[in-house]
């Protein structure tokens, strides 16, 4: 089973892309309409469409990979259970539920494999856009754009940082303080795992999150930047890993992420905390 999903990466891609497009269907079926908002534990919303994602990628999954873990984030808010393999994939089904009930169309569904302690597949759809990125080996990305085209996508490499990429939130004290000390003067403010991808493409050359989040909101995004030409680390500069289930799957402190790997030397960990 598990030597499957190695040396057939590639054909489980595909198939994977064709489950988040049908993801994204149903997500647009309910965008388009009126729909409950809800809230967890940790007051963050959750709708309908969260769910009935979750249950078409779930239920899709176990159709051409019986028996191989997966760790997405409704089922296990509510289940807590953990991967008992070192292979698993890890599914964010709506990431970026804030922007979807604000209809600002910056959402996505992420879908990533995990192999021991780190991401090496992942696709996100960002079914407003009719956009597909994915790396099926973190050695190469793509995107599909909306007349279906498949094109391959780099990061982009500048002598400086030029743009940062921040959430739709107003940019905190430490994020200005880092503008400030590298003399970065565009920010471009979006939600949900768009952000990894218009880093994947060139459209920026930085994205840090000071916040905690979880390993489903970054996995798929890691394993496309990482195939782009980027870099992902958490926020002391140390590789960011996975399979965390001792501690929740969460990223406690946040992350960087870089266009050019080379950015990496301008950083260190007083200048990040």
């Amino acid at each position: 089973m598990f030597a499957k999903i190695m040396n057939d990466n590639e054909s489980l891609t595909k198939k994977l892309i064709e489950i988040s497009k049908k993801s994204a269907q149903r997500i647009l079926e309910i965008y388009s309409s009126e729909f409950n908002i809800n809230y967890k534990d940790d007051l963050s919303p959750v709708t309908i469409a969260d769910q009935l994602s979750e249950d078409i990628i779930l239920e899709e999954i176990s159709k051409i990979e019986p028996g191989v873990d997966i760790i997405s984030e409704e089922k296990y808010s509510a289940e807590k259970t953990t991967a008992t393999t070192d292979y698993f994939f890890l599914i964010d089904p709506l990431d970026g539920t804030r922007e979807f009930v604000k209809k600002n169309n910056e959402f996505t569904i992420n879908i990533a494999l995990i192999n021991k302690d780190k991401p090496i597949l992942g696709v996100i759809n960002v079914p407003a856009y009719n956009q597909i990125y994915f790396s099926s080996d973190t050695k190469n990305s793509y995107k599909i754009d909306t007349k279906s085209n498949i094109n391959q996508i780099y990061t982009r490499k500048s002598r400086k940082i030029e743009t940062i990429l921040y959430s739709r939130s107003t940019p905190s004290v430490k994020i200005k303080k880092i503008m400030h000390t590298l003399d970065i003067n565009k920010i471009i403010q979006c939600g949900s795992a768009l952000k990894f991808c218009l880093l994947s493409e060139g459209v920026a050359d930085l994205y840090i999150r000071h916040d905690p989040c979880y390993e489903w909101d970054t996995a798929a995004g890691h394993a496309i930047l990482t195939g782009a030409g980027g870099t992902l680390y958490d926020i002391e500069l140390n590789n960011l890993m996975y399979n965390k289930s001792n501690k929740n799957y969460l990223n406690e402190d946040g992350f960087i992420s870089l266009g050019d790997d080379a950015y990496k030397q301008l950083f260190n960990k007083d200048m990040l905390q």
